[in-house]
């Protein structure tokens, strides 16, 4: 901070008073004079840090700062210097001269690379508008979405045939309605020591004769 600096921003600065903008000018050429050294130069605070001190909106403090710089109050400082302070390339505000003295020549960085002050809307410093985030719902999404495949090589699924009752005894061999599927046999000798399917009435036995035909 320099009080010579503070002292002519406040004090000497001929600020047009007819200018409807004649106090958002005044604001922010303090707010620069805080930054400058004692001769009023490389005075480069963020636009964040103007707009803290002013008080004014975005867009108005970097109107301020045209307005300022086309009645020739500042100009670009050198942004070697600046460079100096902040590593950062994509850090670095634009840092301005006050013209505590009038100007009397115009300041050589061209060859410094000197970064043209951006349009109102653009970034400067450290503001960056935020953007939606999107997702795979958001129209337009780059965001991959996963498309399920259906099957190619899997046999479909067939529903099970209904299970058929079976059919009652048929009255020739020894089994009774109430008898379990494997007494529909006939003994084929007295001992009942060997059997045969029922062909009439036991499942496995009418199966394979209707499959024969």
């Amino acid at each position: 901070m320099s009080i010579e600096a503070i002292n002519w921003a406040l004090n000497d600065a001929p600020i047009p008073r007819d200018r409807g903008d004649a106090a958002s000018l005044a604001a922010v050429l303090i707010g620069l004079a805080n930054h400058a050294d004692p001769n009023g130069r490389h005075a480069f605070p963020s636009i964040e840090k103007l707009i803290h001190y002013t008080r004014l909106s975005e867009r108005t403090v970097r109107s301020a700062l045209r307005s300022l710089q086309a009645l020739k109050l500042i100009r670009p400082s050198d942004p070697a210097v600046i460079a100096a302070h902040i590593k950062r390339a994509d850090r670095r505000p634009n840092g301005y001269d006050l013209a505590l003295r009038p100007f009397t020549e115009p300041a050589d960085n061209h060859h410094h690379g000197l970064r043209a002050l951006p349009p109102v809307d653009q970034h400067e410093g450290q503001i960056t508008p935020l953007r939606p985030a999107r997702n795979s719902f958001t129209r337009g999404s780059t965001r991959p979405r996963t498309v399920l495949n259906p099957p190619e090589n899997r046999p479909s699924r067939e529903p099970a045939p209904e299970a058929r009752s079976p059919r009652p005894p048929c009255g020739e061999c020894d089994a009774r309605d109430s008898d379990p599927i494997s007494a529909r046999v006939i003994w084929l000798d007295e001992d009942r020591t060997r059997s045969v399917l029922c062909a009439r009435c036991h499942p496995r036995a009418t199966g394979a004769g209707e499959a024969a035909q």
